[in-house]
């Protein structure tokens, strides 16, 4: 009798314990903590955690990788979450990940996501701190869905009034049940697509003109082809440049030769006006031109005297031969 109350004293605590592991097991399941596996504390900072609980996951690309700890609020805008990660996390998690709160699905659970920065940075070591990035929360999407709505609704009263004011104008009724603009825009887009038509062509033939001038036809793609002629053309106008240089040294020559001219003149009549020469004396003394125009009447008047005489001579009977002679010599 004392062995089988022994018995069941044994078997009772067997079934408790049994029982205890059970409740235990199904605790850390449901709180989400590795049973087989070691963590790492790290924490994370964010100014709304936005409905996060303590066994929460954390997942990096999708994957879980560790487990909300702690949610504890520091002060009115800073809230530290504590979170575990899995021990292979330190050889991919770096010090410059960022955190964010999203949600499992479309309305489930909230979850951390640790997404990694391009940046190279130092692996994670237990005991550091995790930015955060800043979450859109659904009131705030709300807020923002509210005033999407009421300018939507401005807009269509908006455009409620412009269709009644529309209906209520008979021009612009009865600018749409005319049958001829419609055969004017018909016909305006005819014209439309002729304008367009001769561009297209107008363009292909300027390509083929771009084209032979690539090629060297014509006189313009000689011009930008053949060394020769640029040859020439280059020596046309260095030649071109010394006869314009040379002209301006003629030019200069001539202004010089201008200005010596201009002092001679200047000279002349200088001394005609005031020198002592002959000039002065015919232009300006009356009195020796006087005498110049008697002396001059007397030349005259002596010549045919002179004249006279020798007629004179050629008849006298003593050198009336020796002209004769002179006469038949010449």
């Amino acid at each position: 009798m004392a062995n089988r109350t022994s018995d069941n004293i044994k078997l009772g605590i067997f079934a408790l314990t049994g029982l205890a592991l059970v409740v235990a097991f199904l605790y850390l399941l449901g709180k989400n903590q590795s049973i087989f596996s070691t963590r790492f504390p790290v924490k994370a900072h964010f100014e709304n955690v936005n409905g996060l609980t303590p066994g929460s996951n954390v997942r990096v690309s999708g994957i879980v990788v560790g487990v909300v700890e702690t949610v504890a609020l520091i002060n009115d805008t800073l809230v530290e979450v504590g979170l575990r990660l899995d021990d292979e996390m330190r050889r991919v998690v770096r010090k410059n990940t960022l955190a964010d709160i999203a949600t499992d699905g479309l309305v489930g659970n909230r979850v951390v996501n640790l997404m990694p920065a391009k940046e190279p940075a130092p692996l994670i070591e237990p005991g550091d701190i995790i930015q955060s990035q800043k979450d859109v929360s659904t009131a705030e999407m709300l807020h923002i869905l509210n005033k999407t709505n009421q300018n939507v609704l401005v807009i269509s009263e908006g455009l409620l009034e412009t269709v009644e004011r529309i209906n209520r104008r008979t021009q612009l009724t009865t600018l749409l049940q005319d049958e001829s603009l419609s055969r004017d825009l018909k016909a305006a887009l005819a014209n439309l697509r002729v304008t367009t038509a001769t561009a297209s062509a107008t363009a292909t033939d300027l390509r083929s003109v771009m084209a032979g001038i690539r090629a060297g036809e014509g006189t313009v793609g000689a011009l930008l082809r053949d060394t020769t002629l640029a040859y020439e053309l280059n020596q046309a106008a260095r030649k071109l440049q010394q006869v314009e240089t040379q002209a301006g040294r003629l030019v200069q020559n001539m202004d010089t030769l201008v200005q010596h001219v201009a002092l001679l003149a200047d000279n002349v009549q200088t001394d005609i006006q005031q020198g002592p020469g002959a000039a002065h004396l015919l232009l300006r003394d009356s009195l020796a031109a006087a005498r110049i125009q008697v002396t001059l009447g007397n030349i005259e008047q002596g010549t045919a005297r002179f004249n006279e005489t020798m007629e004179a001579l050629k008849h006298s009977f003593l050198l009336r031969r020796s002209f004769r002679r002179m006469d038949k010599k010449q």
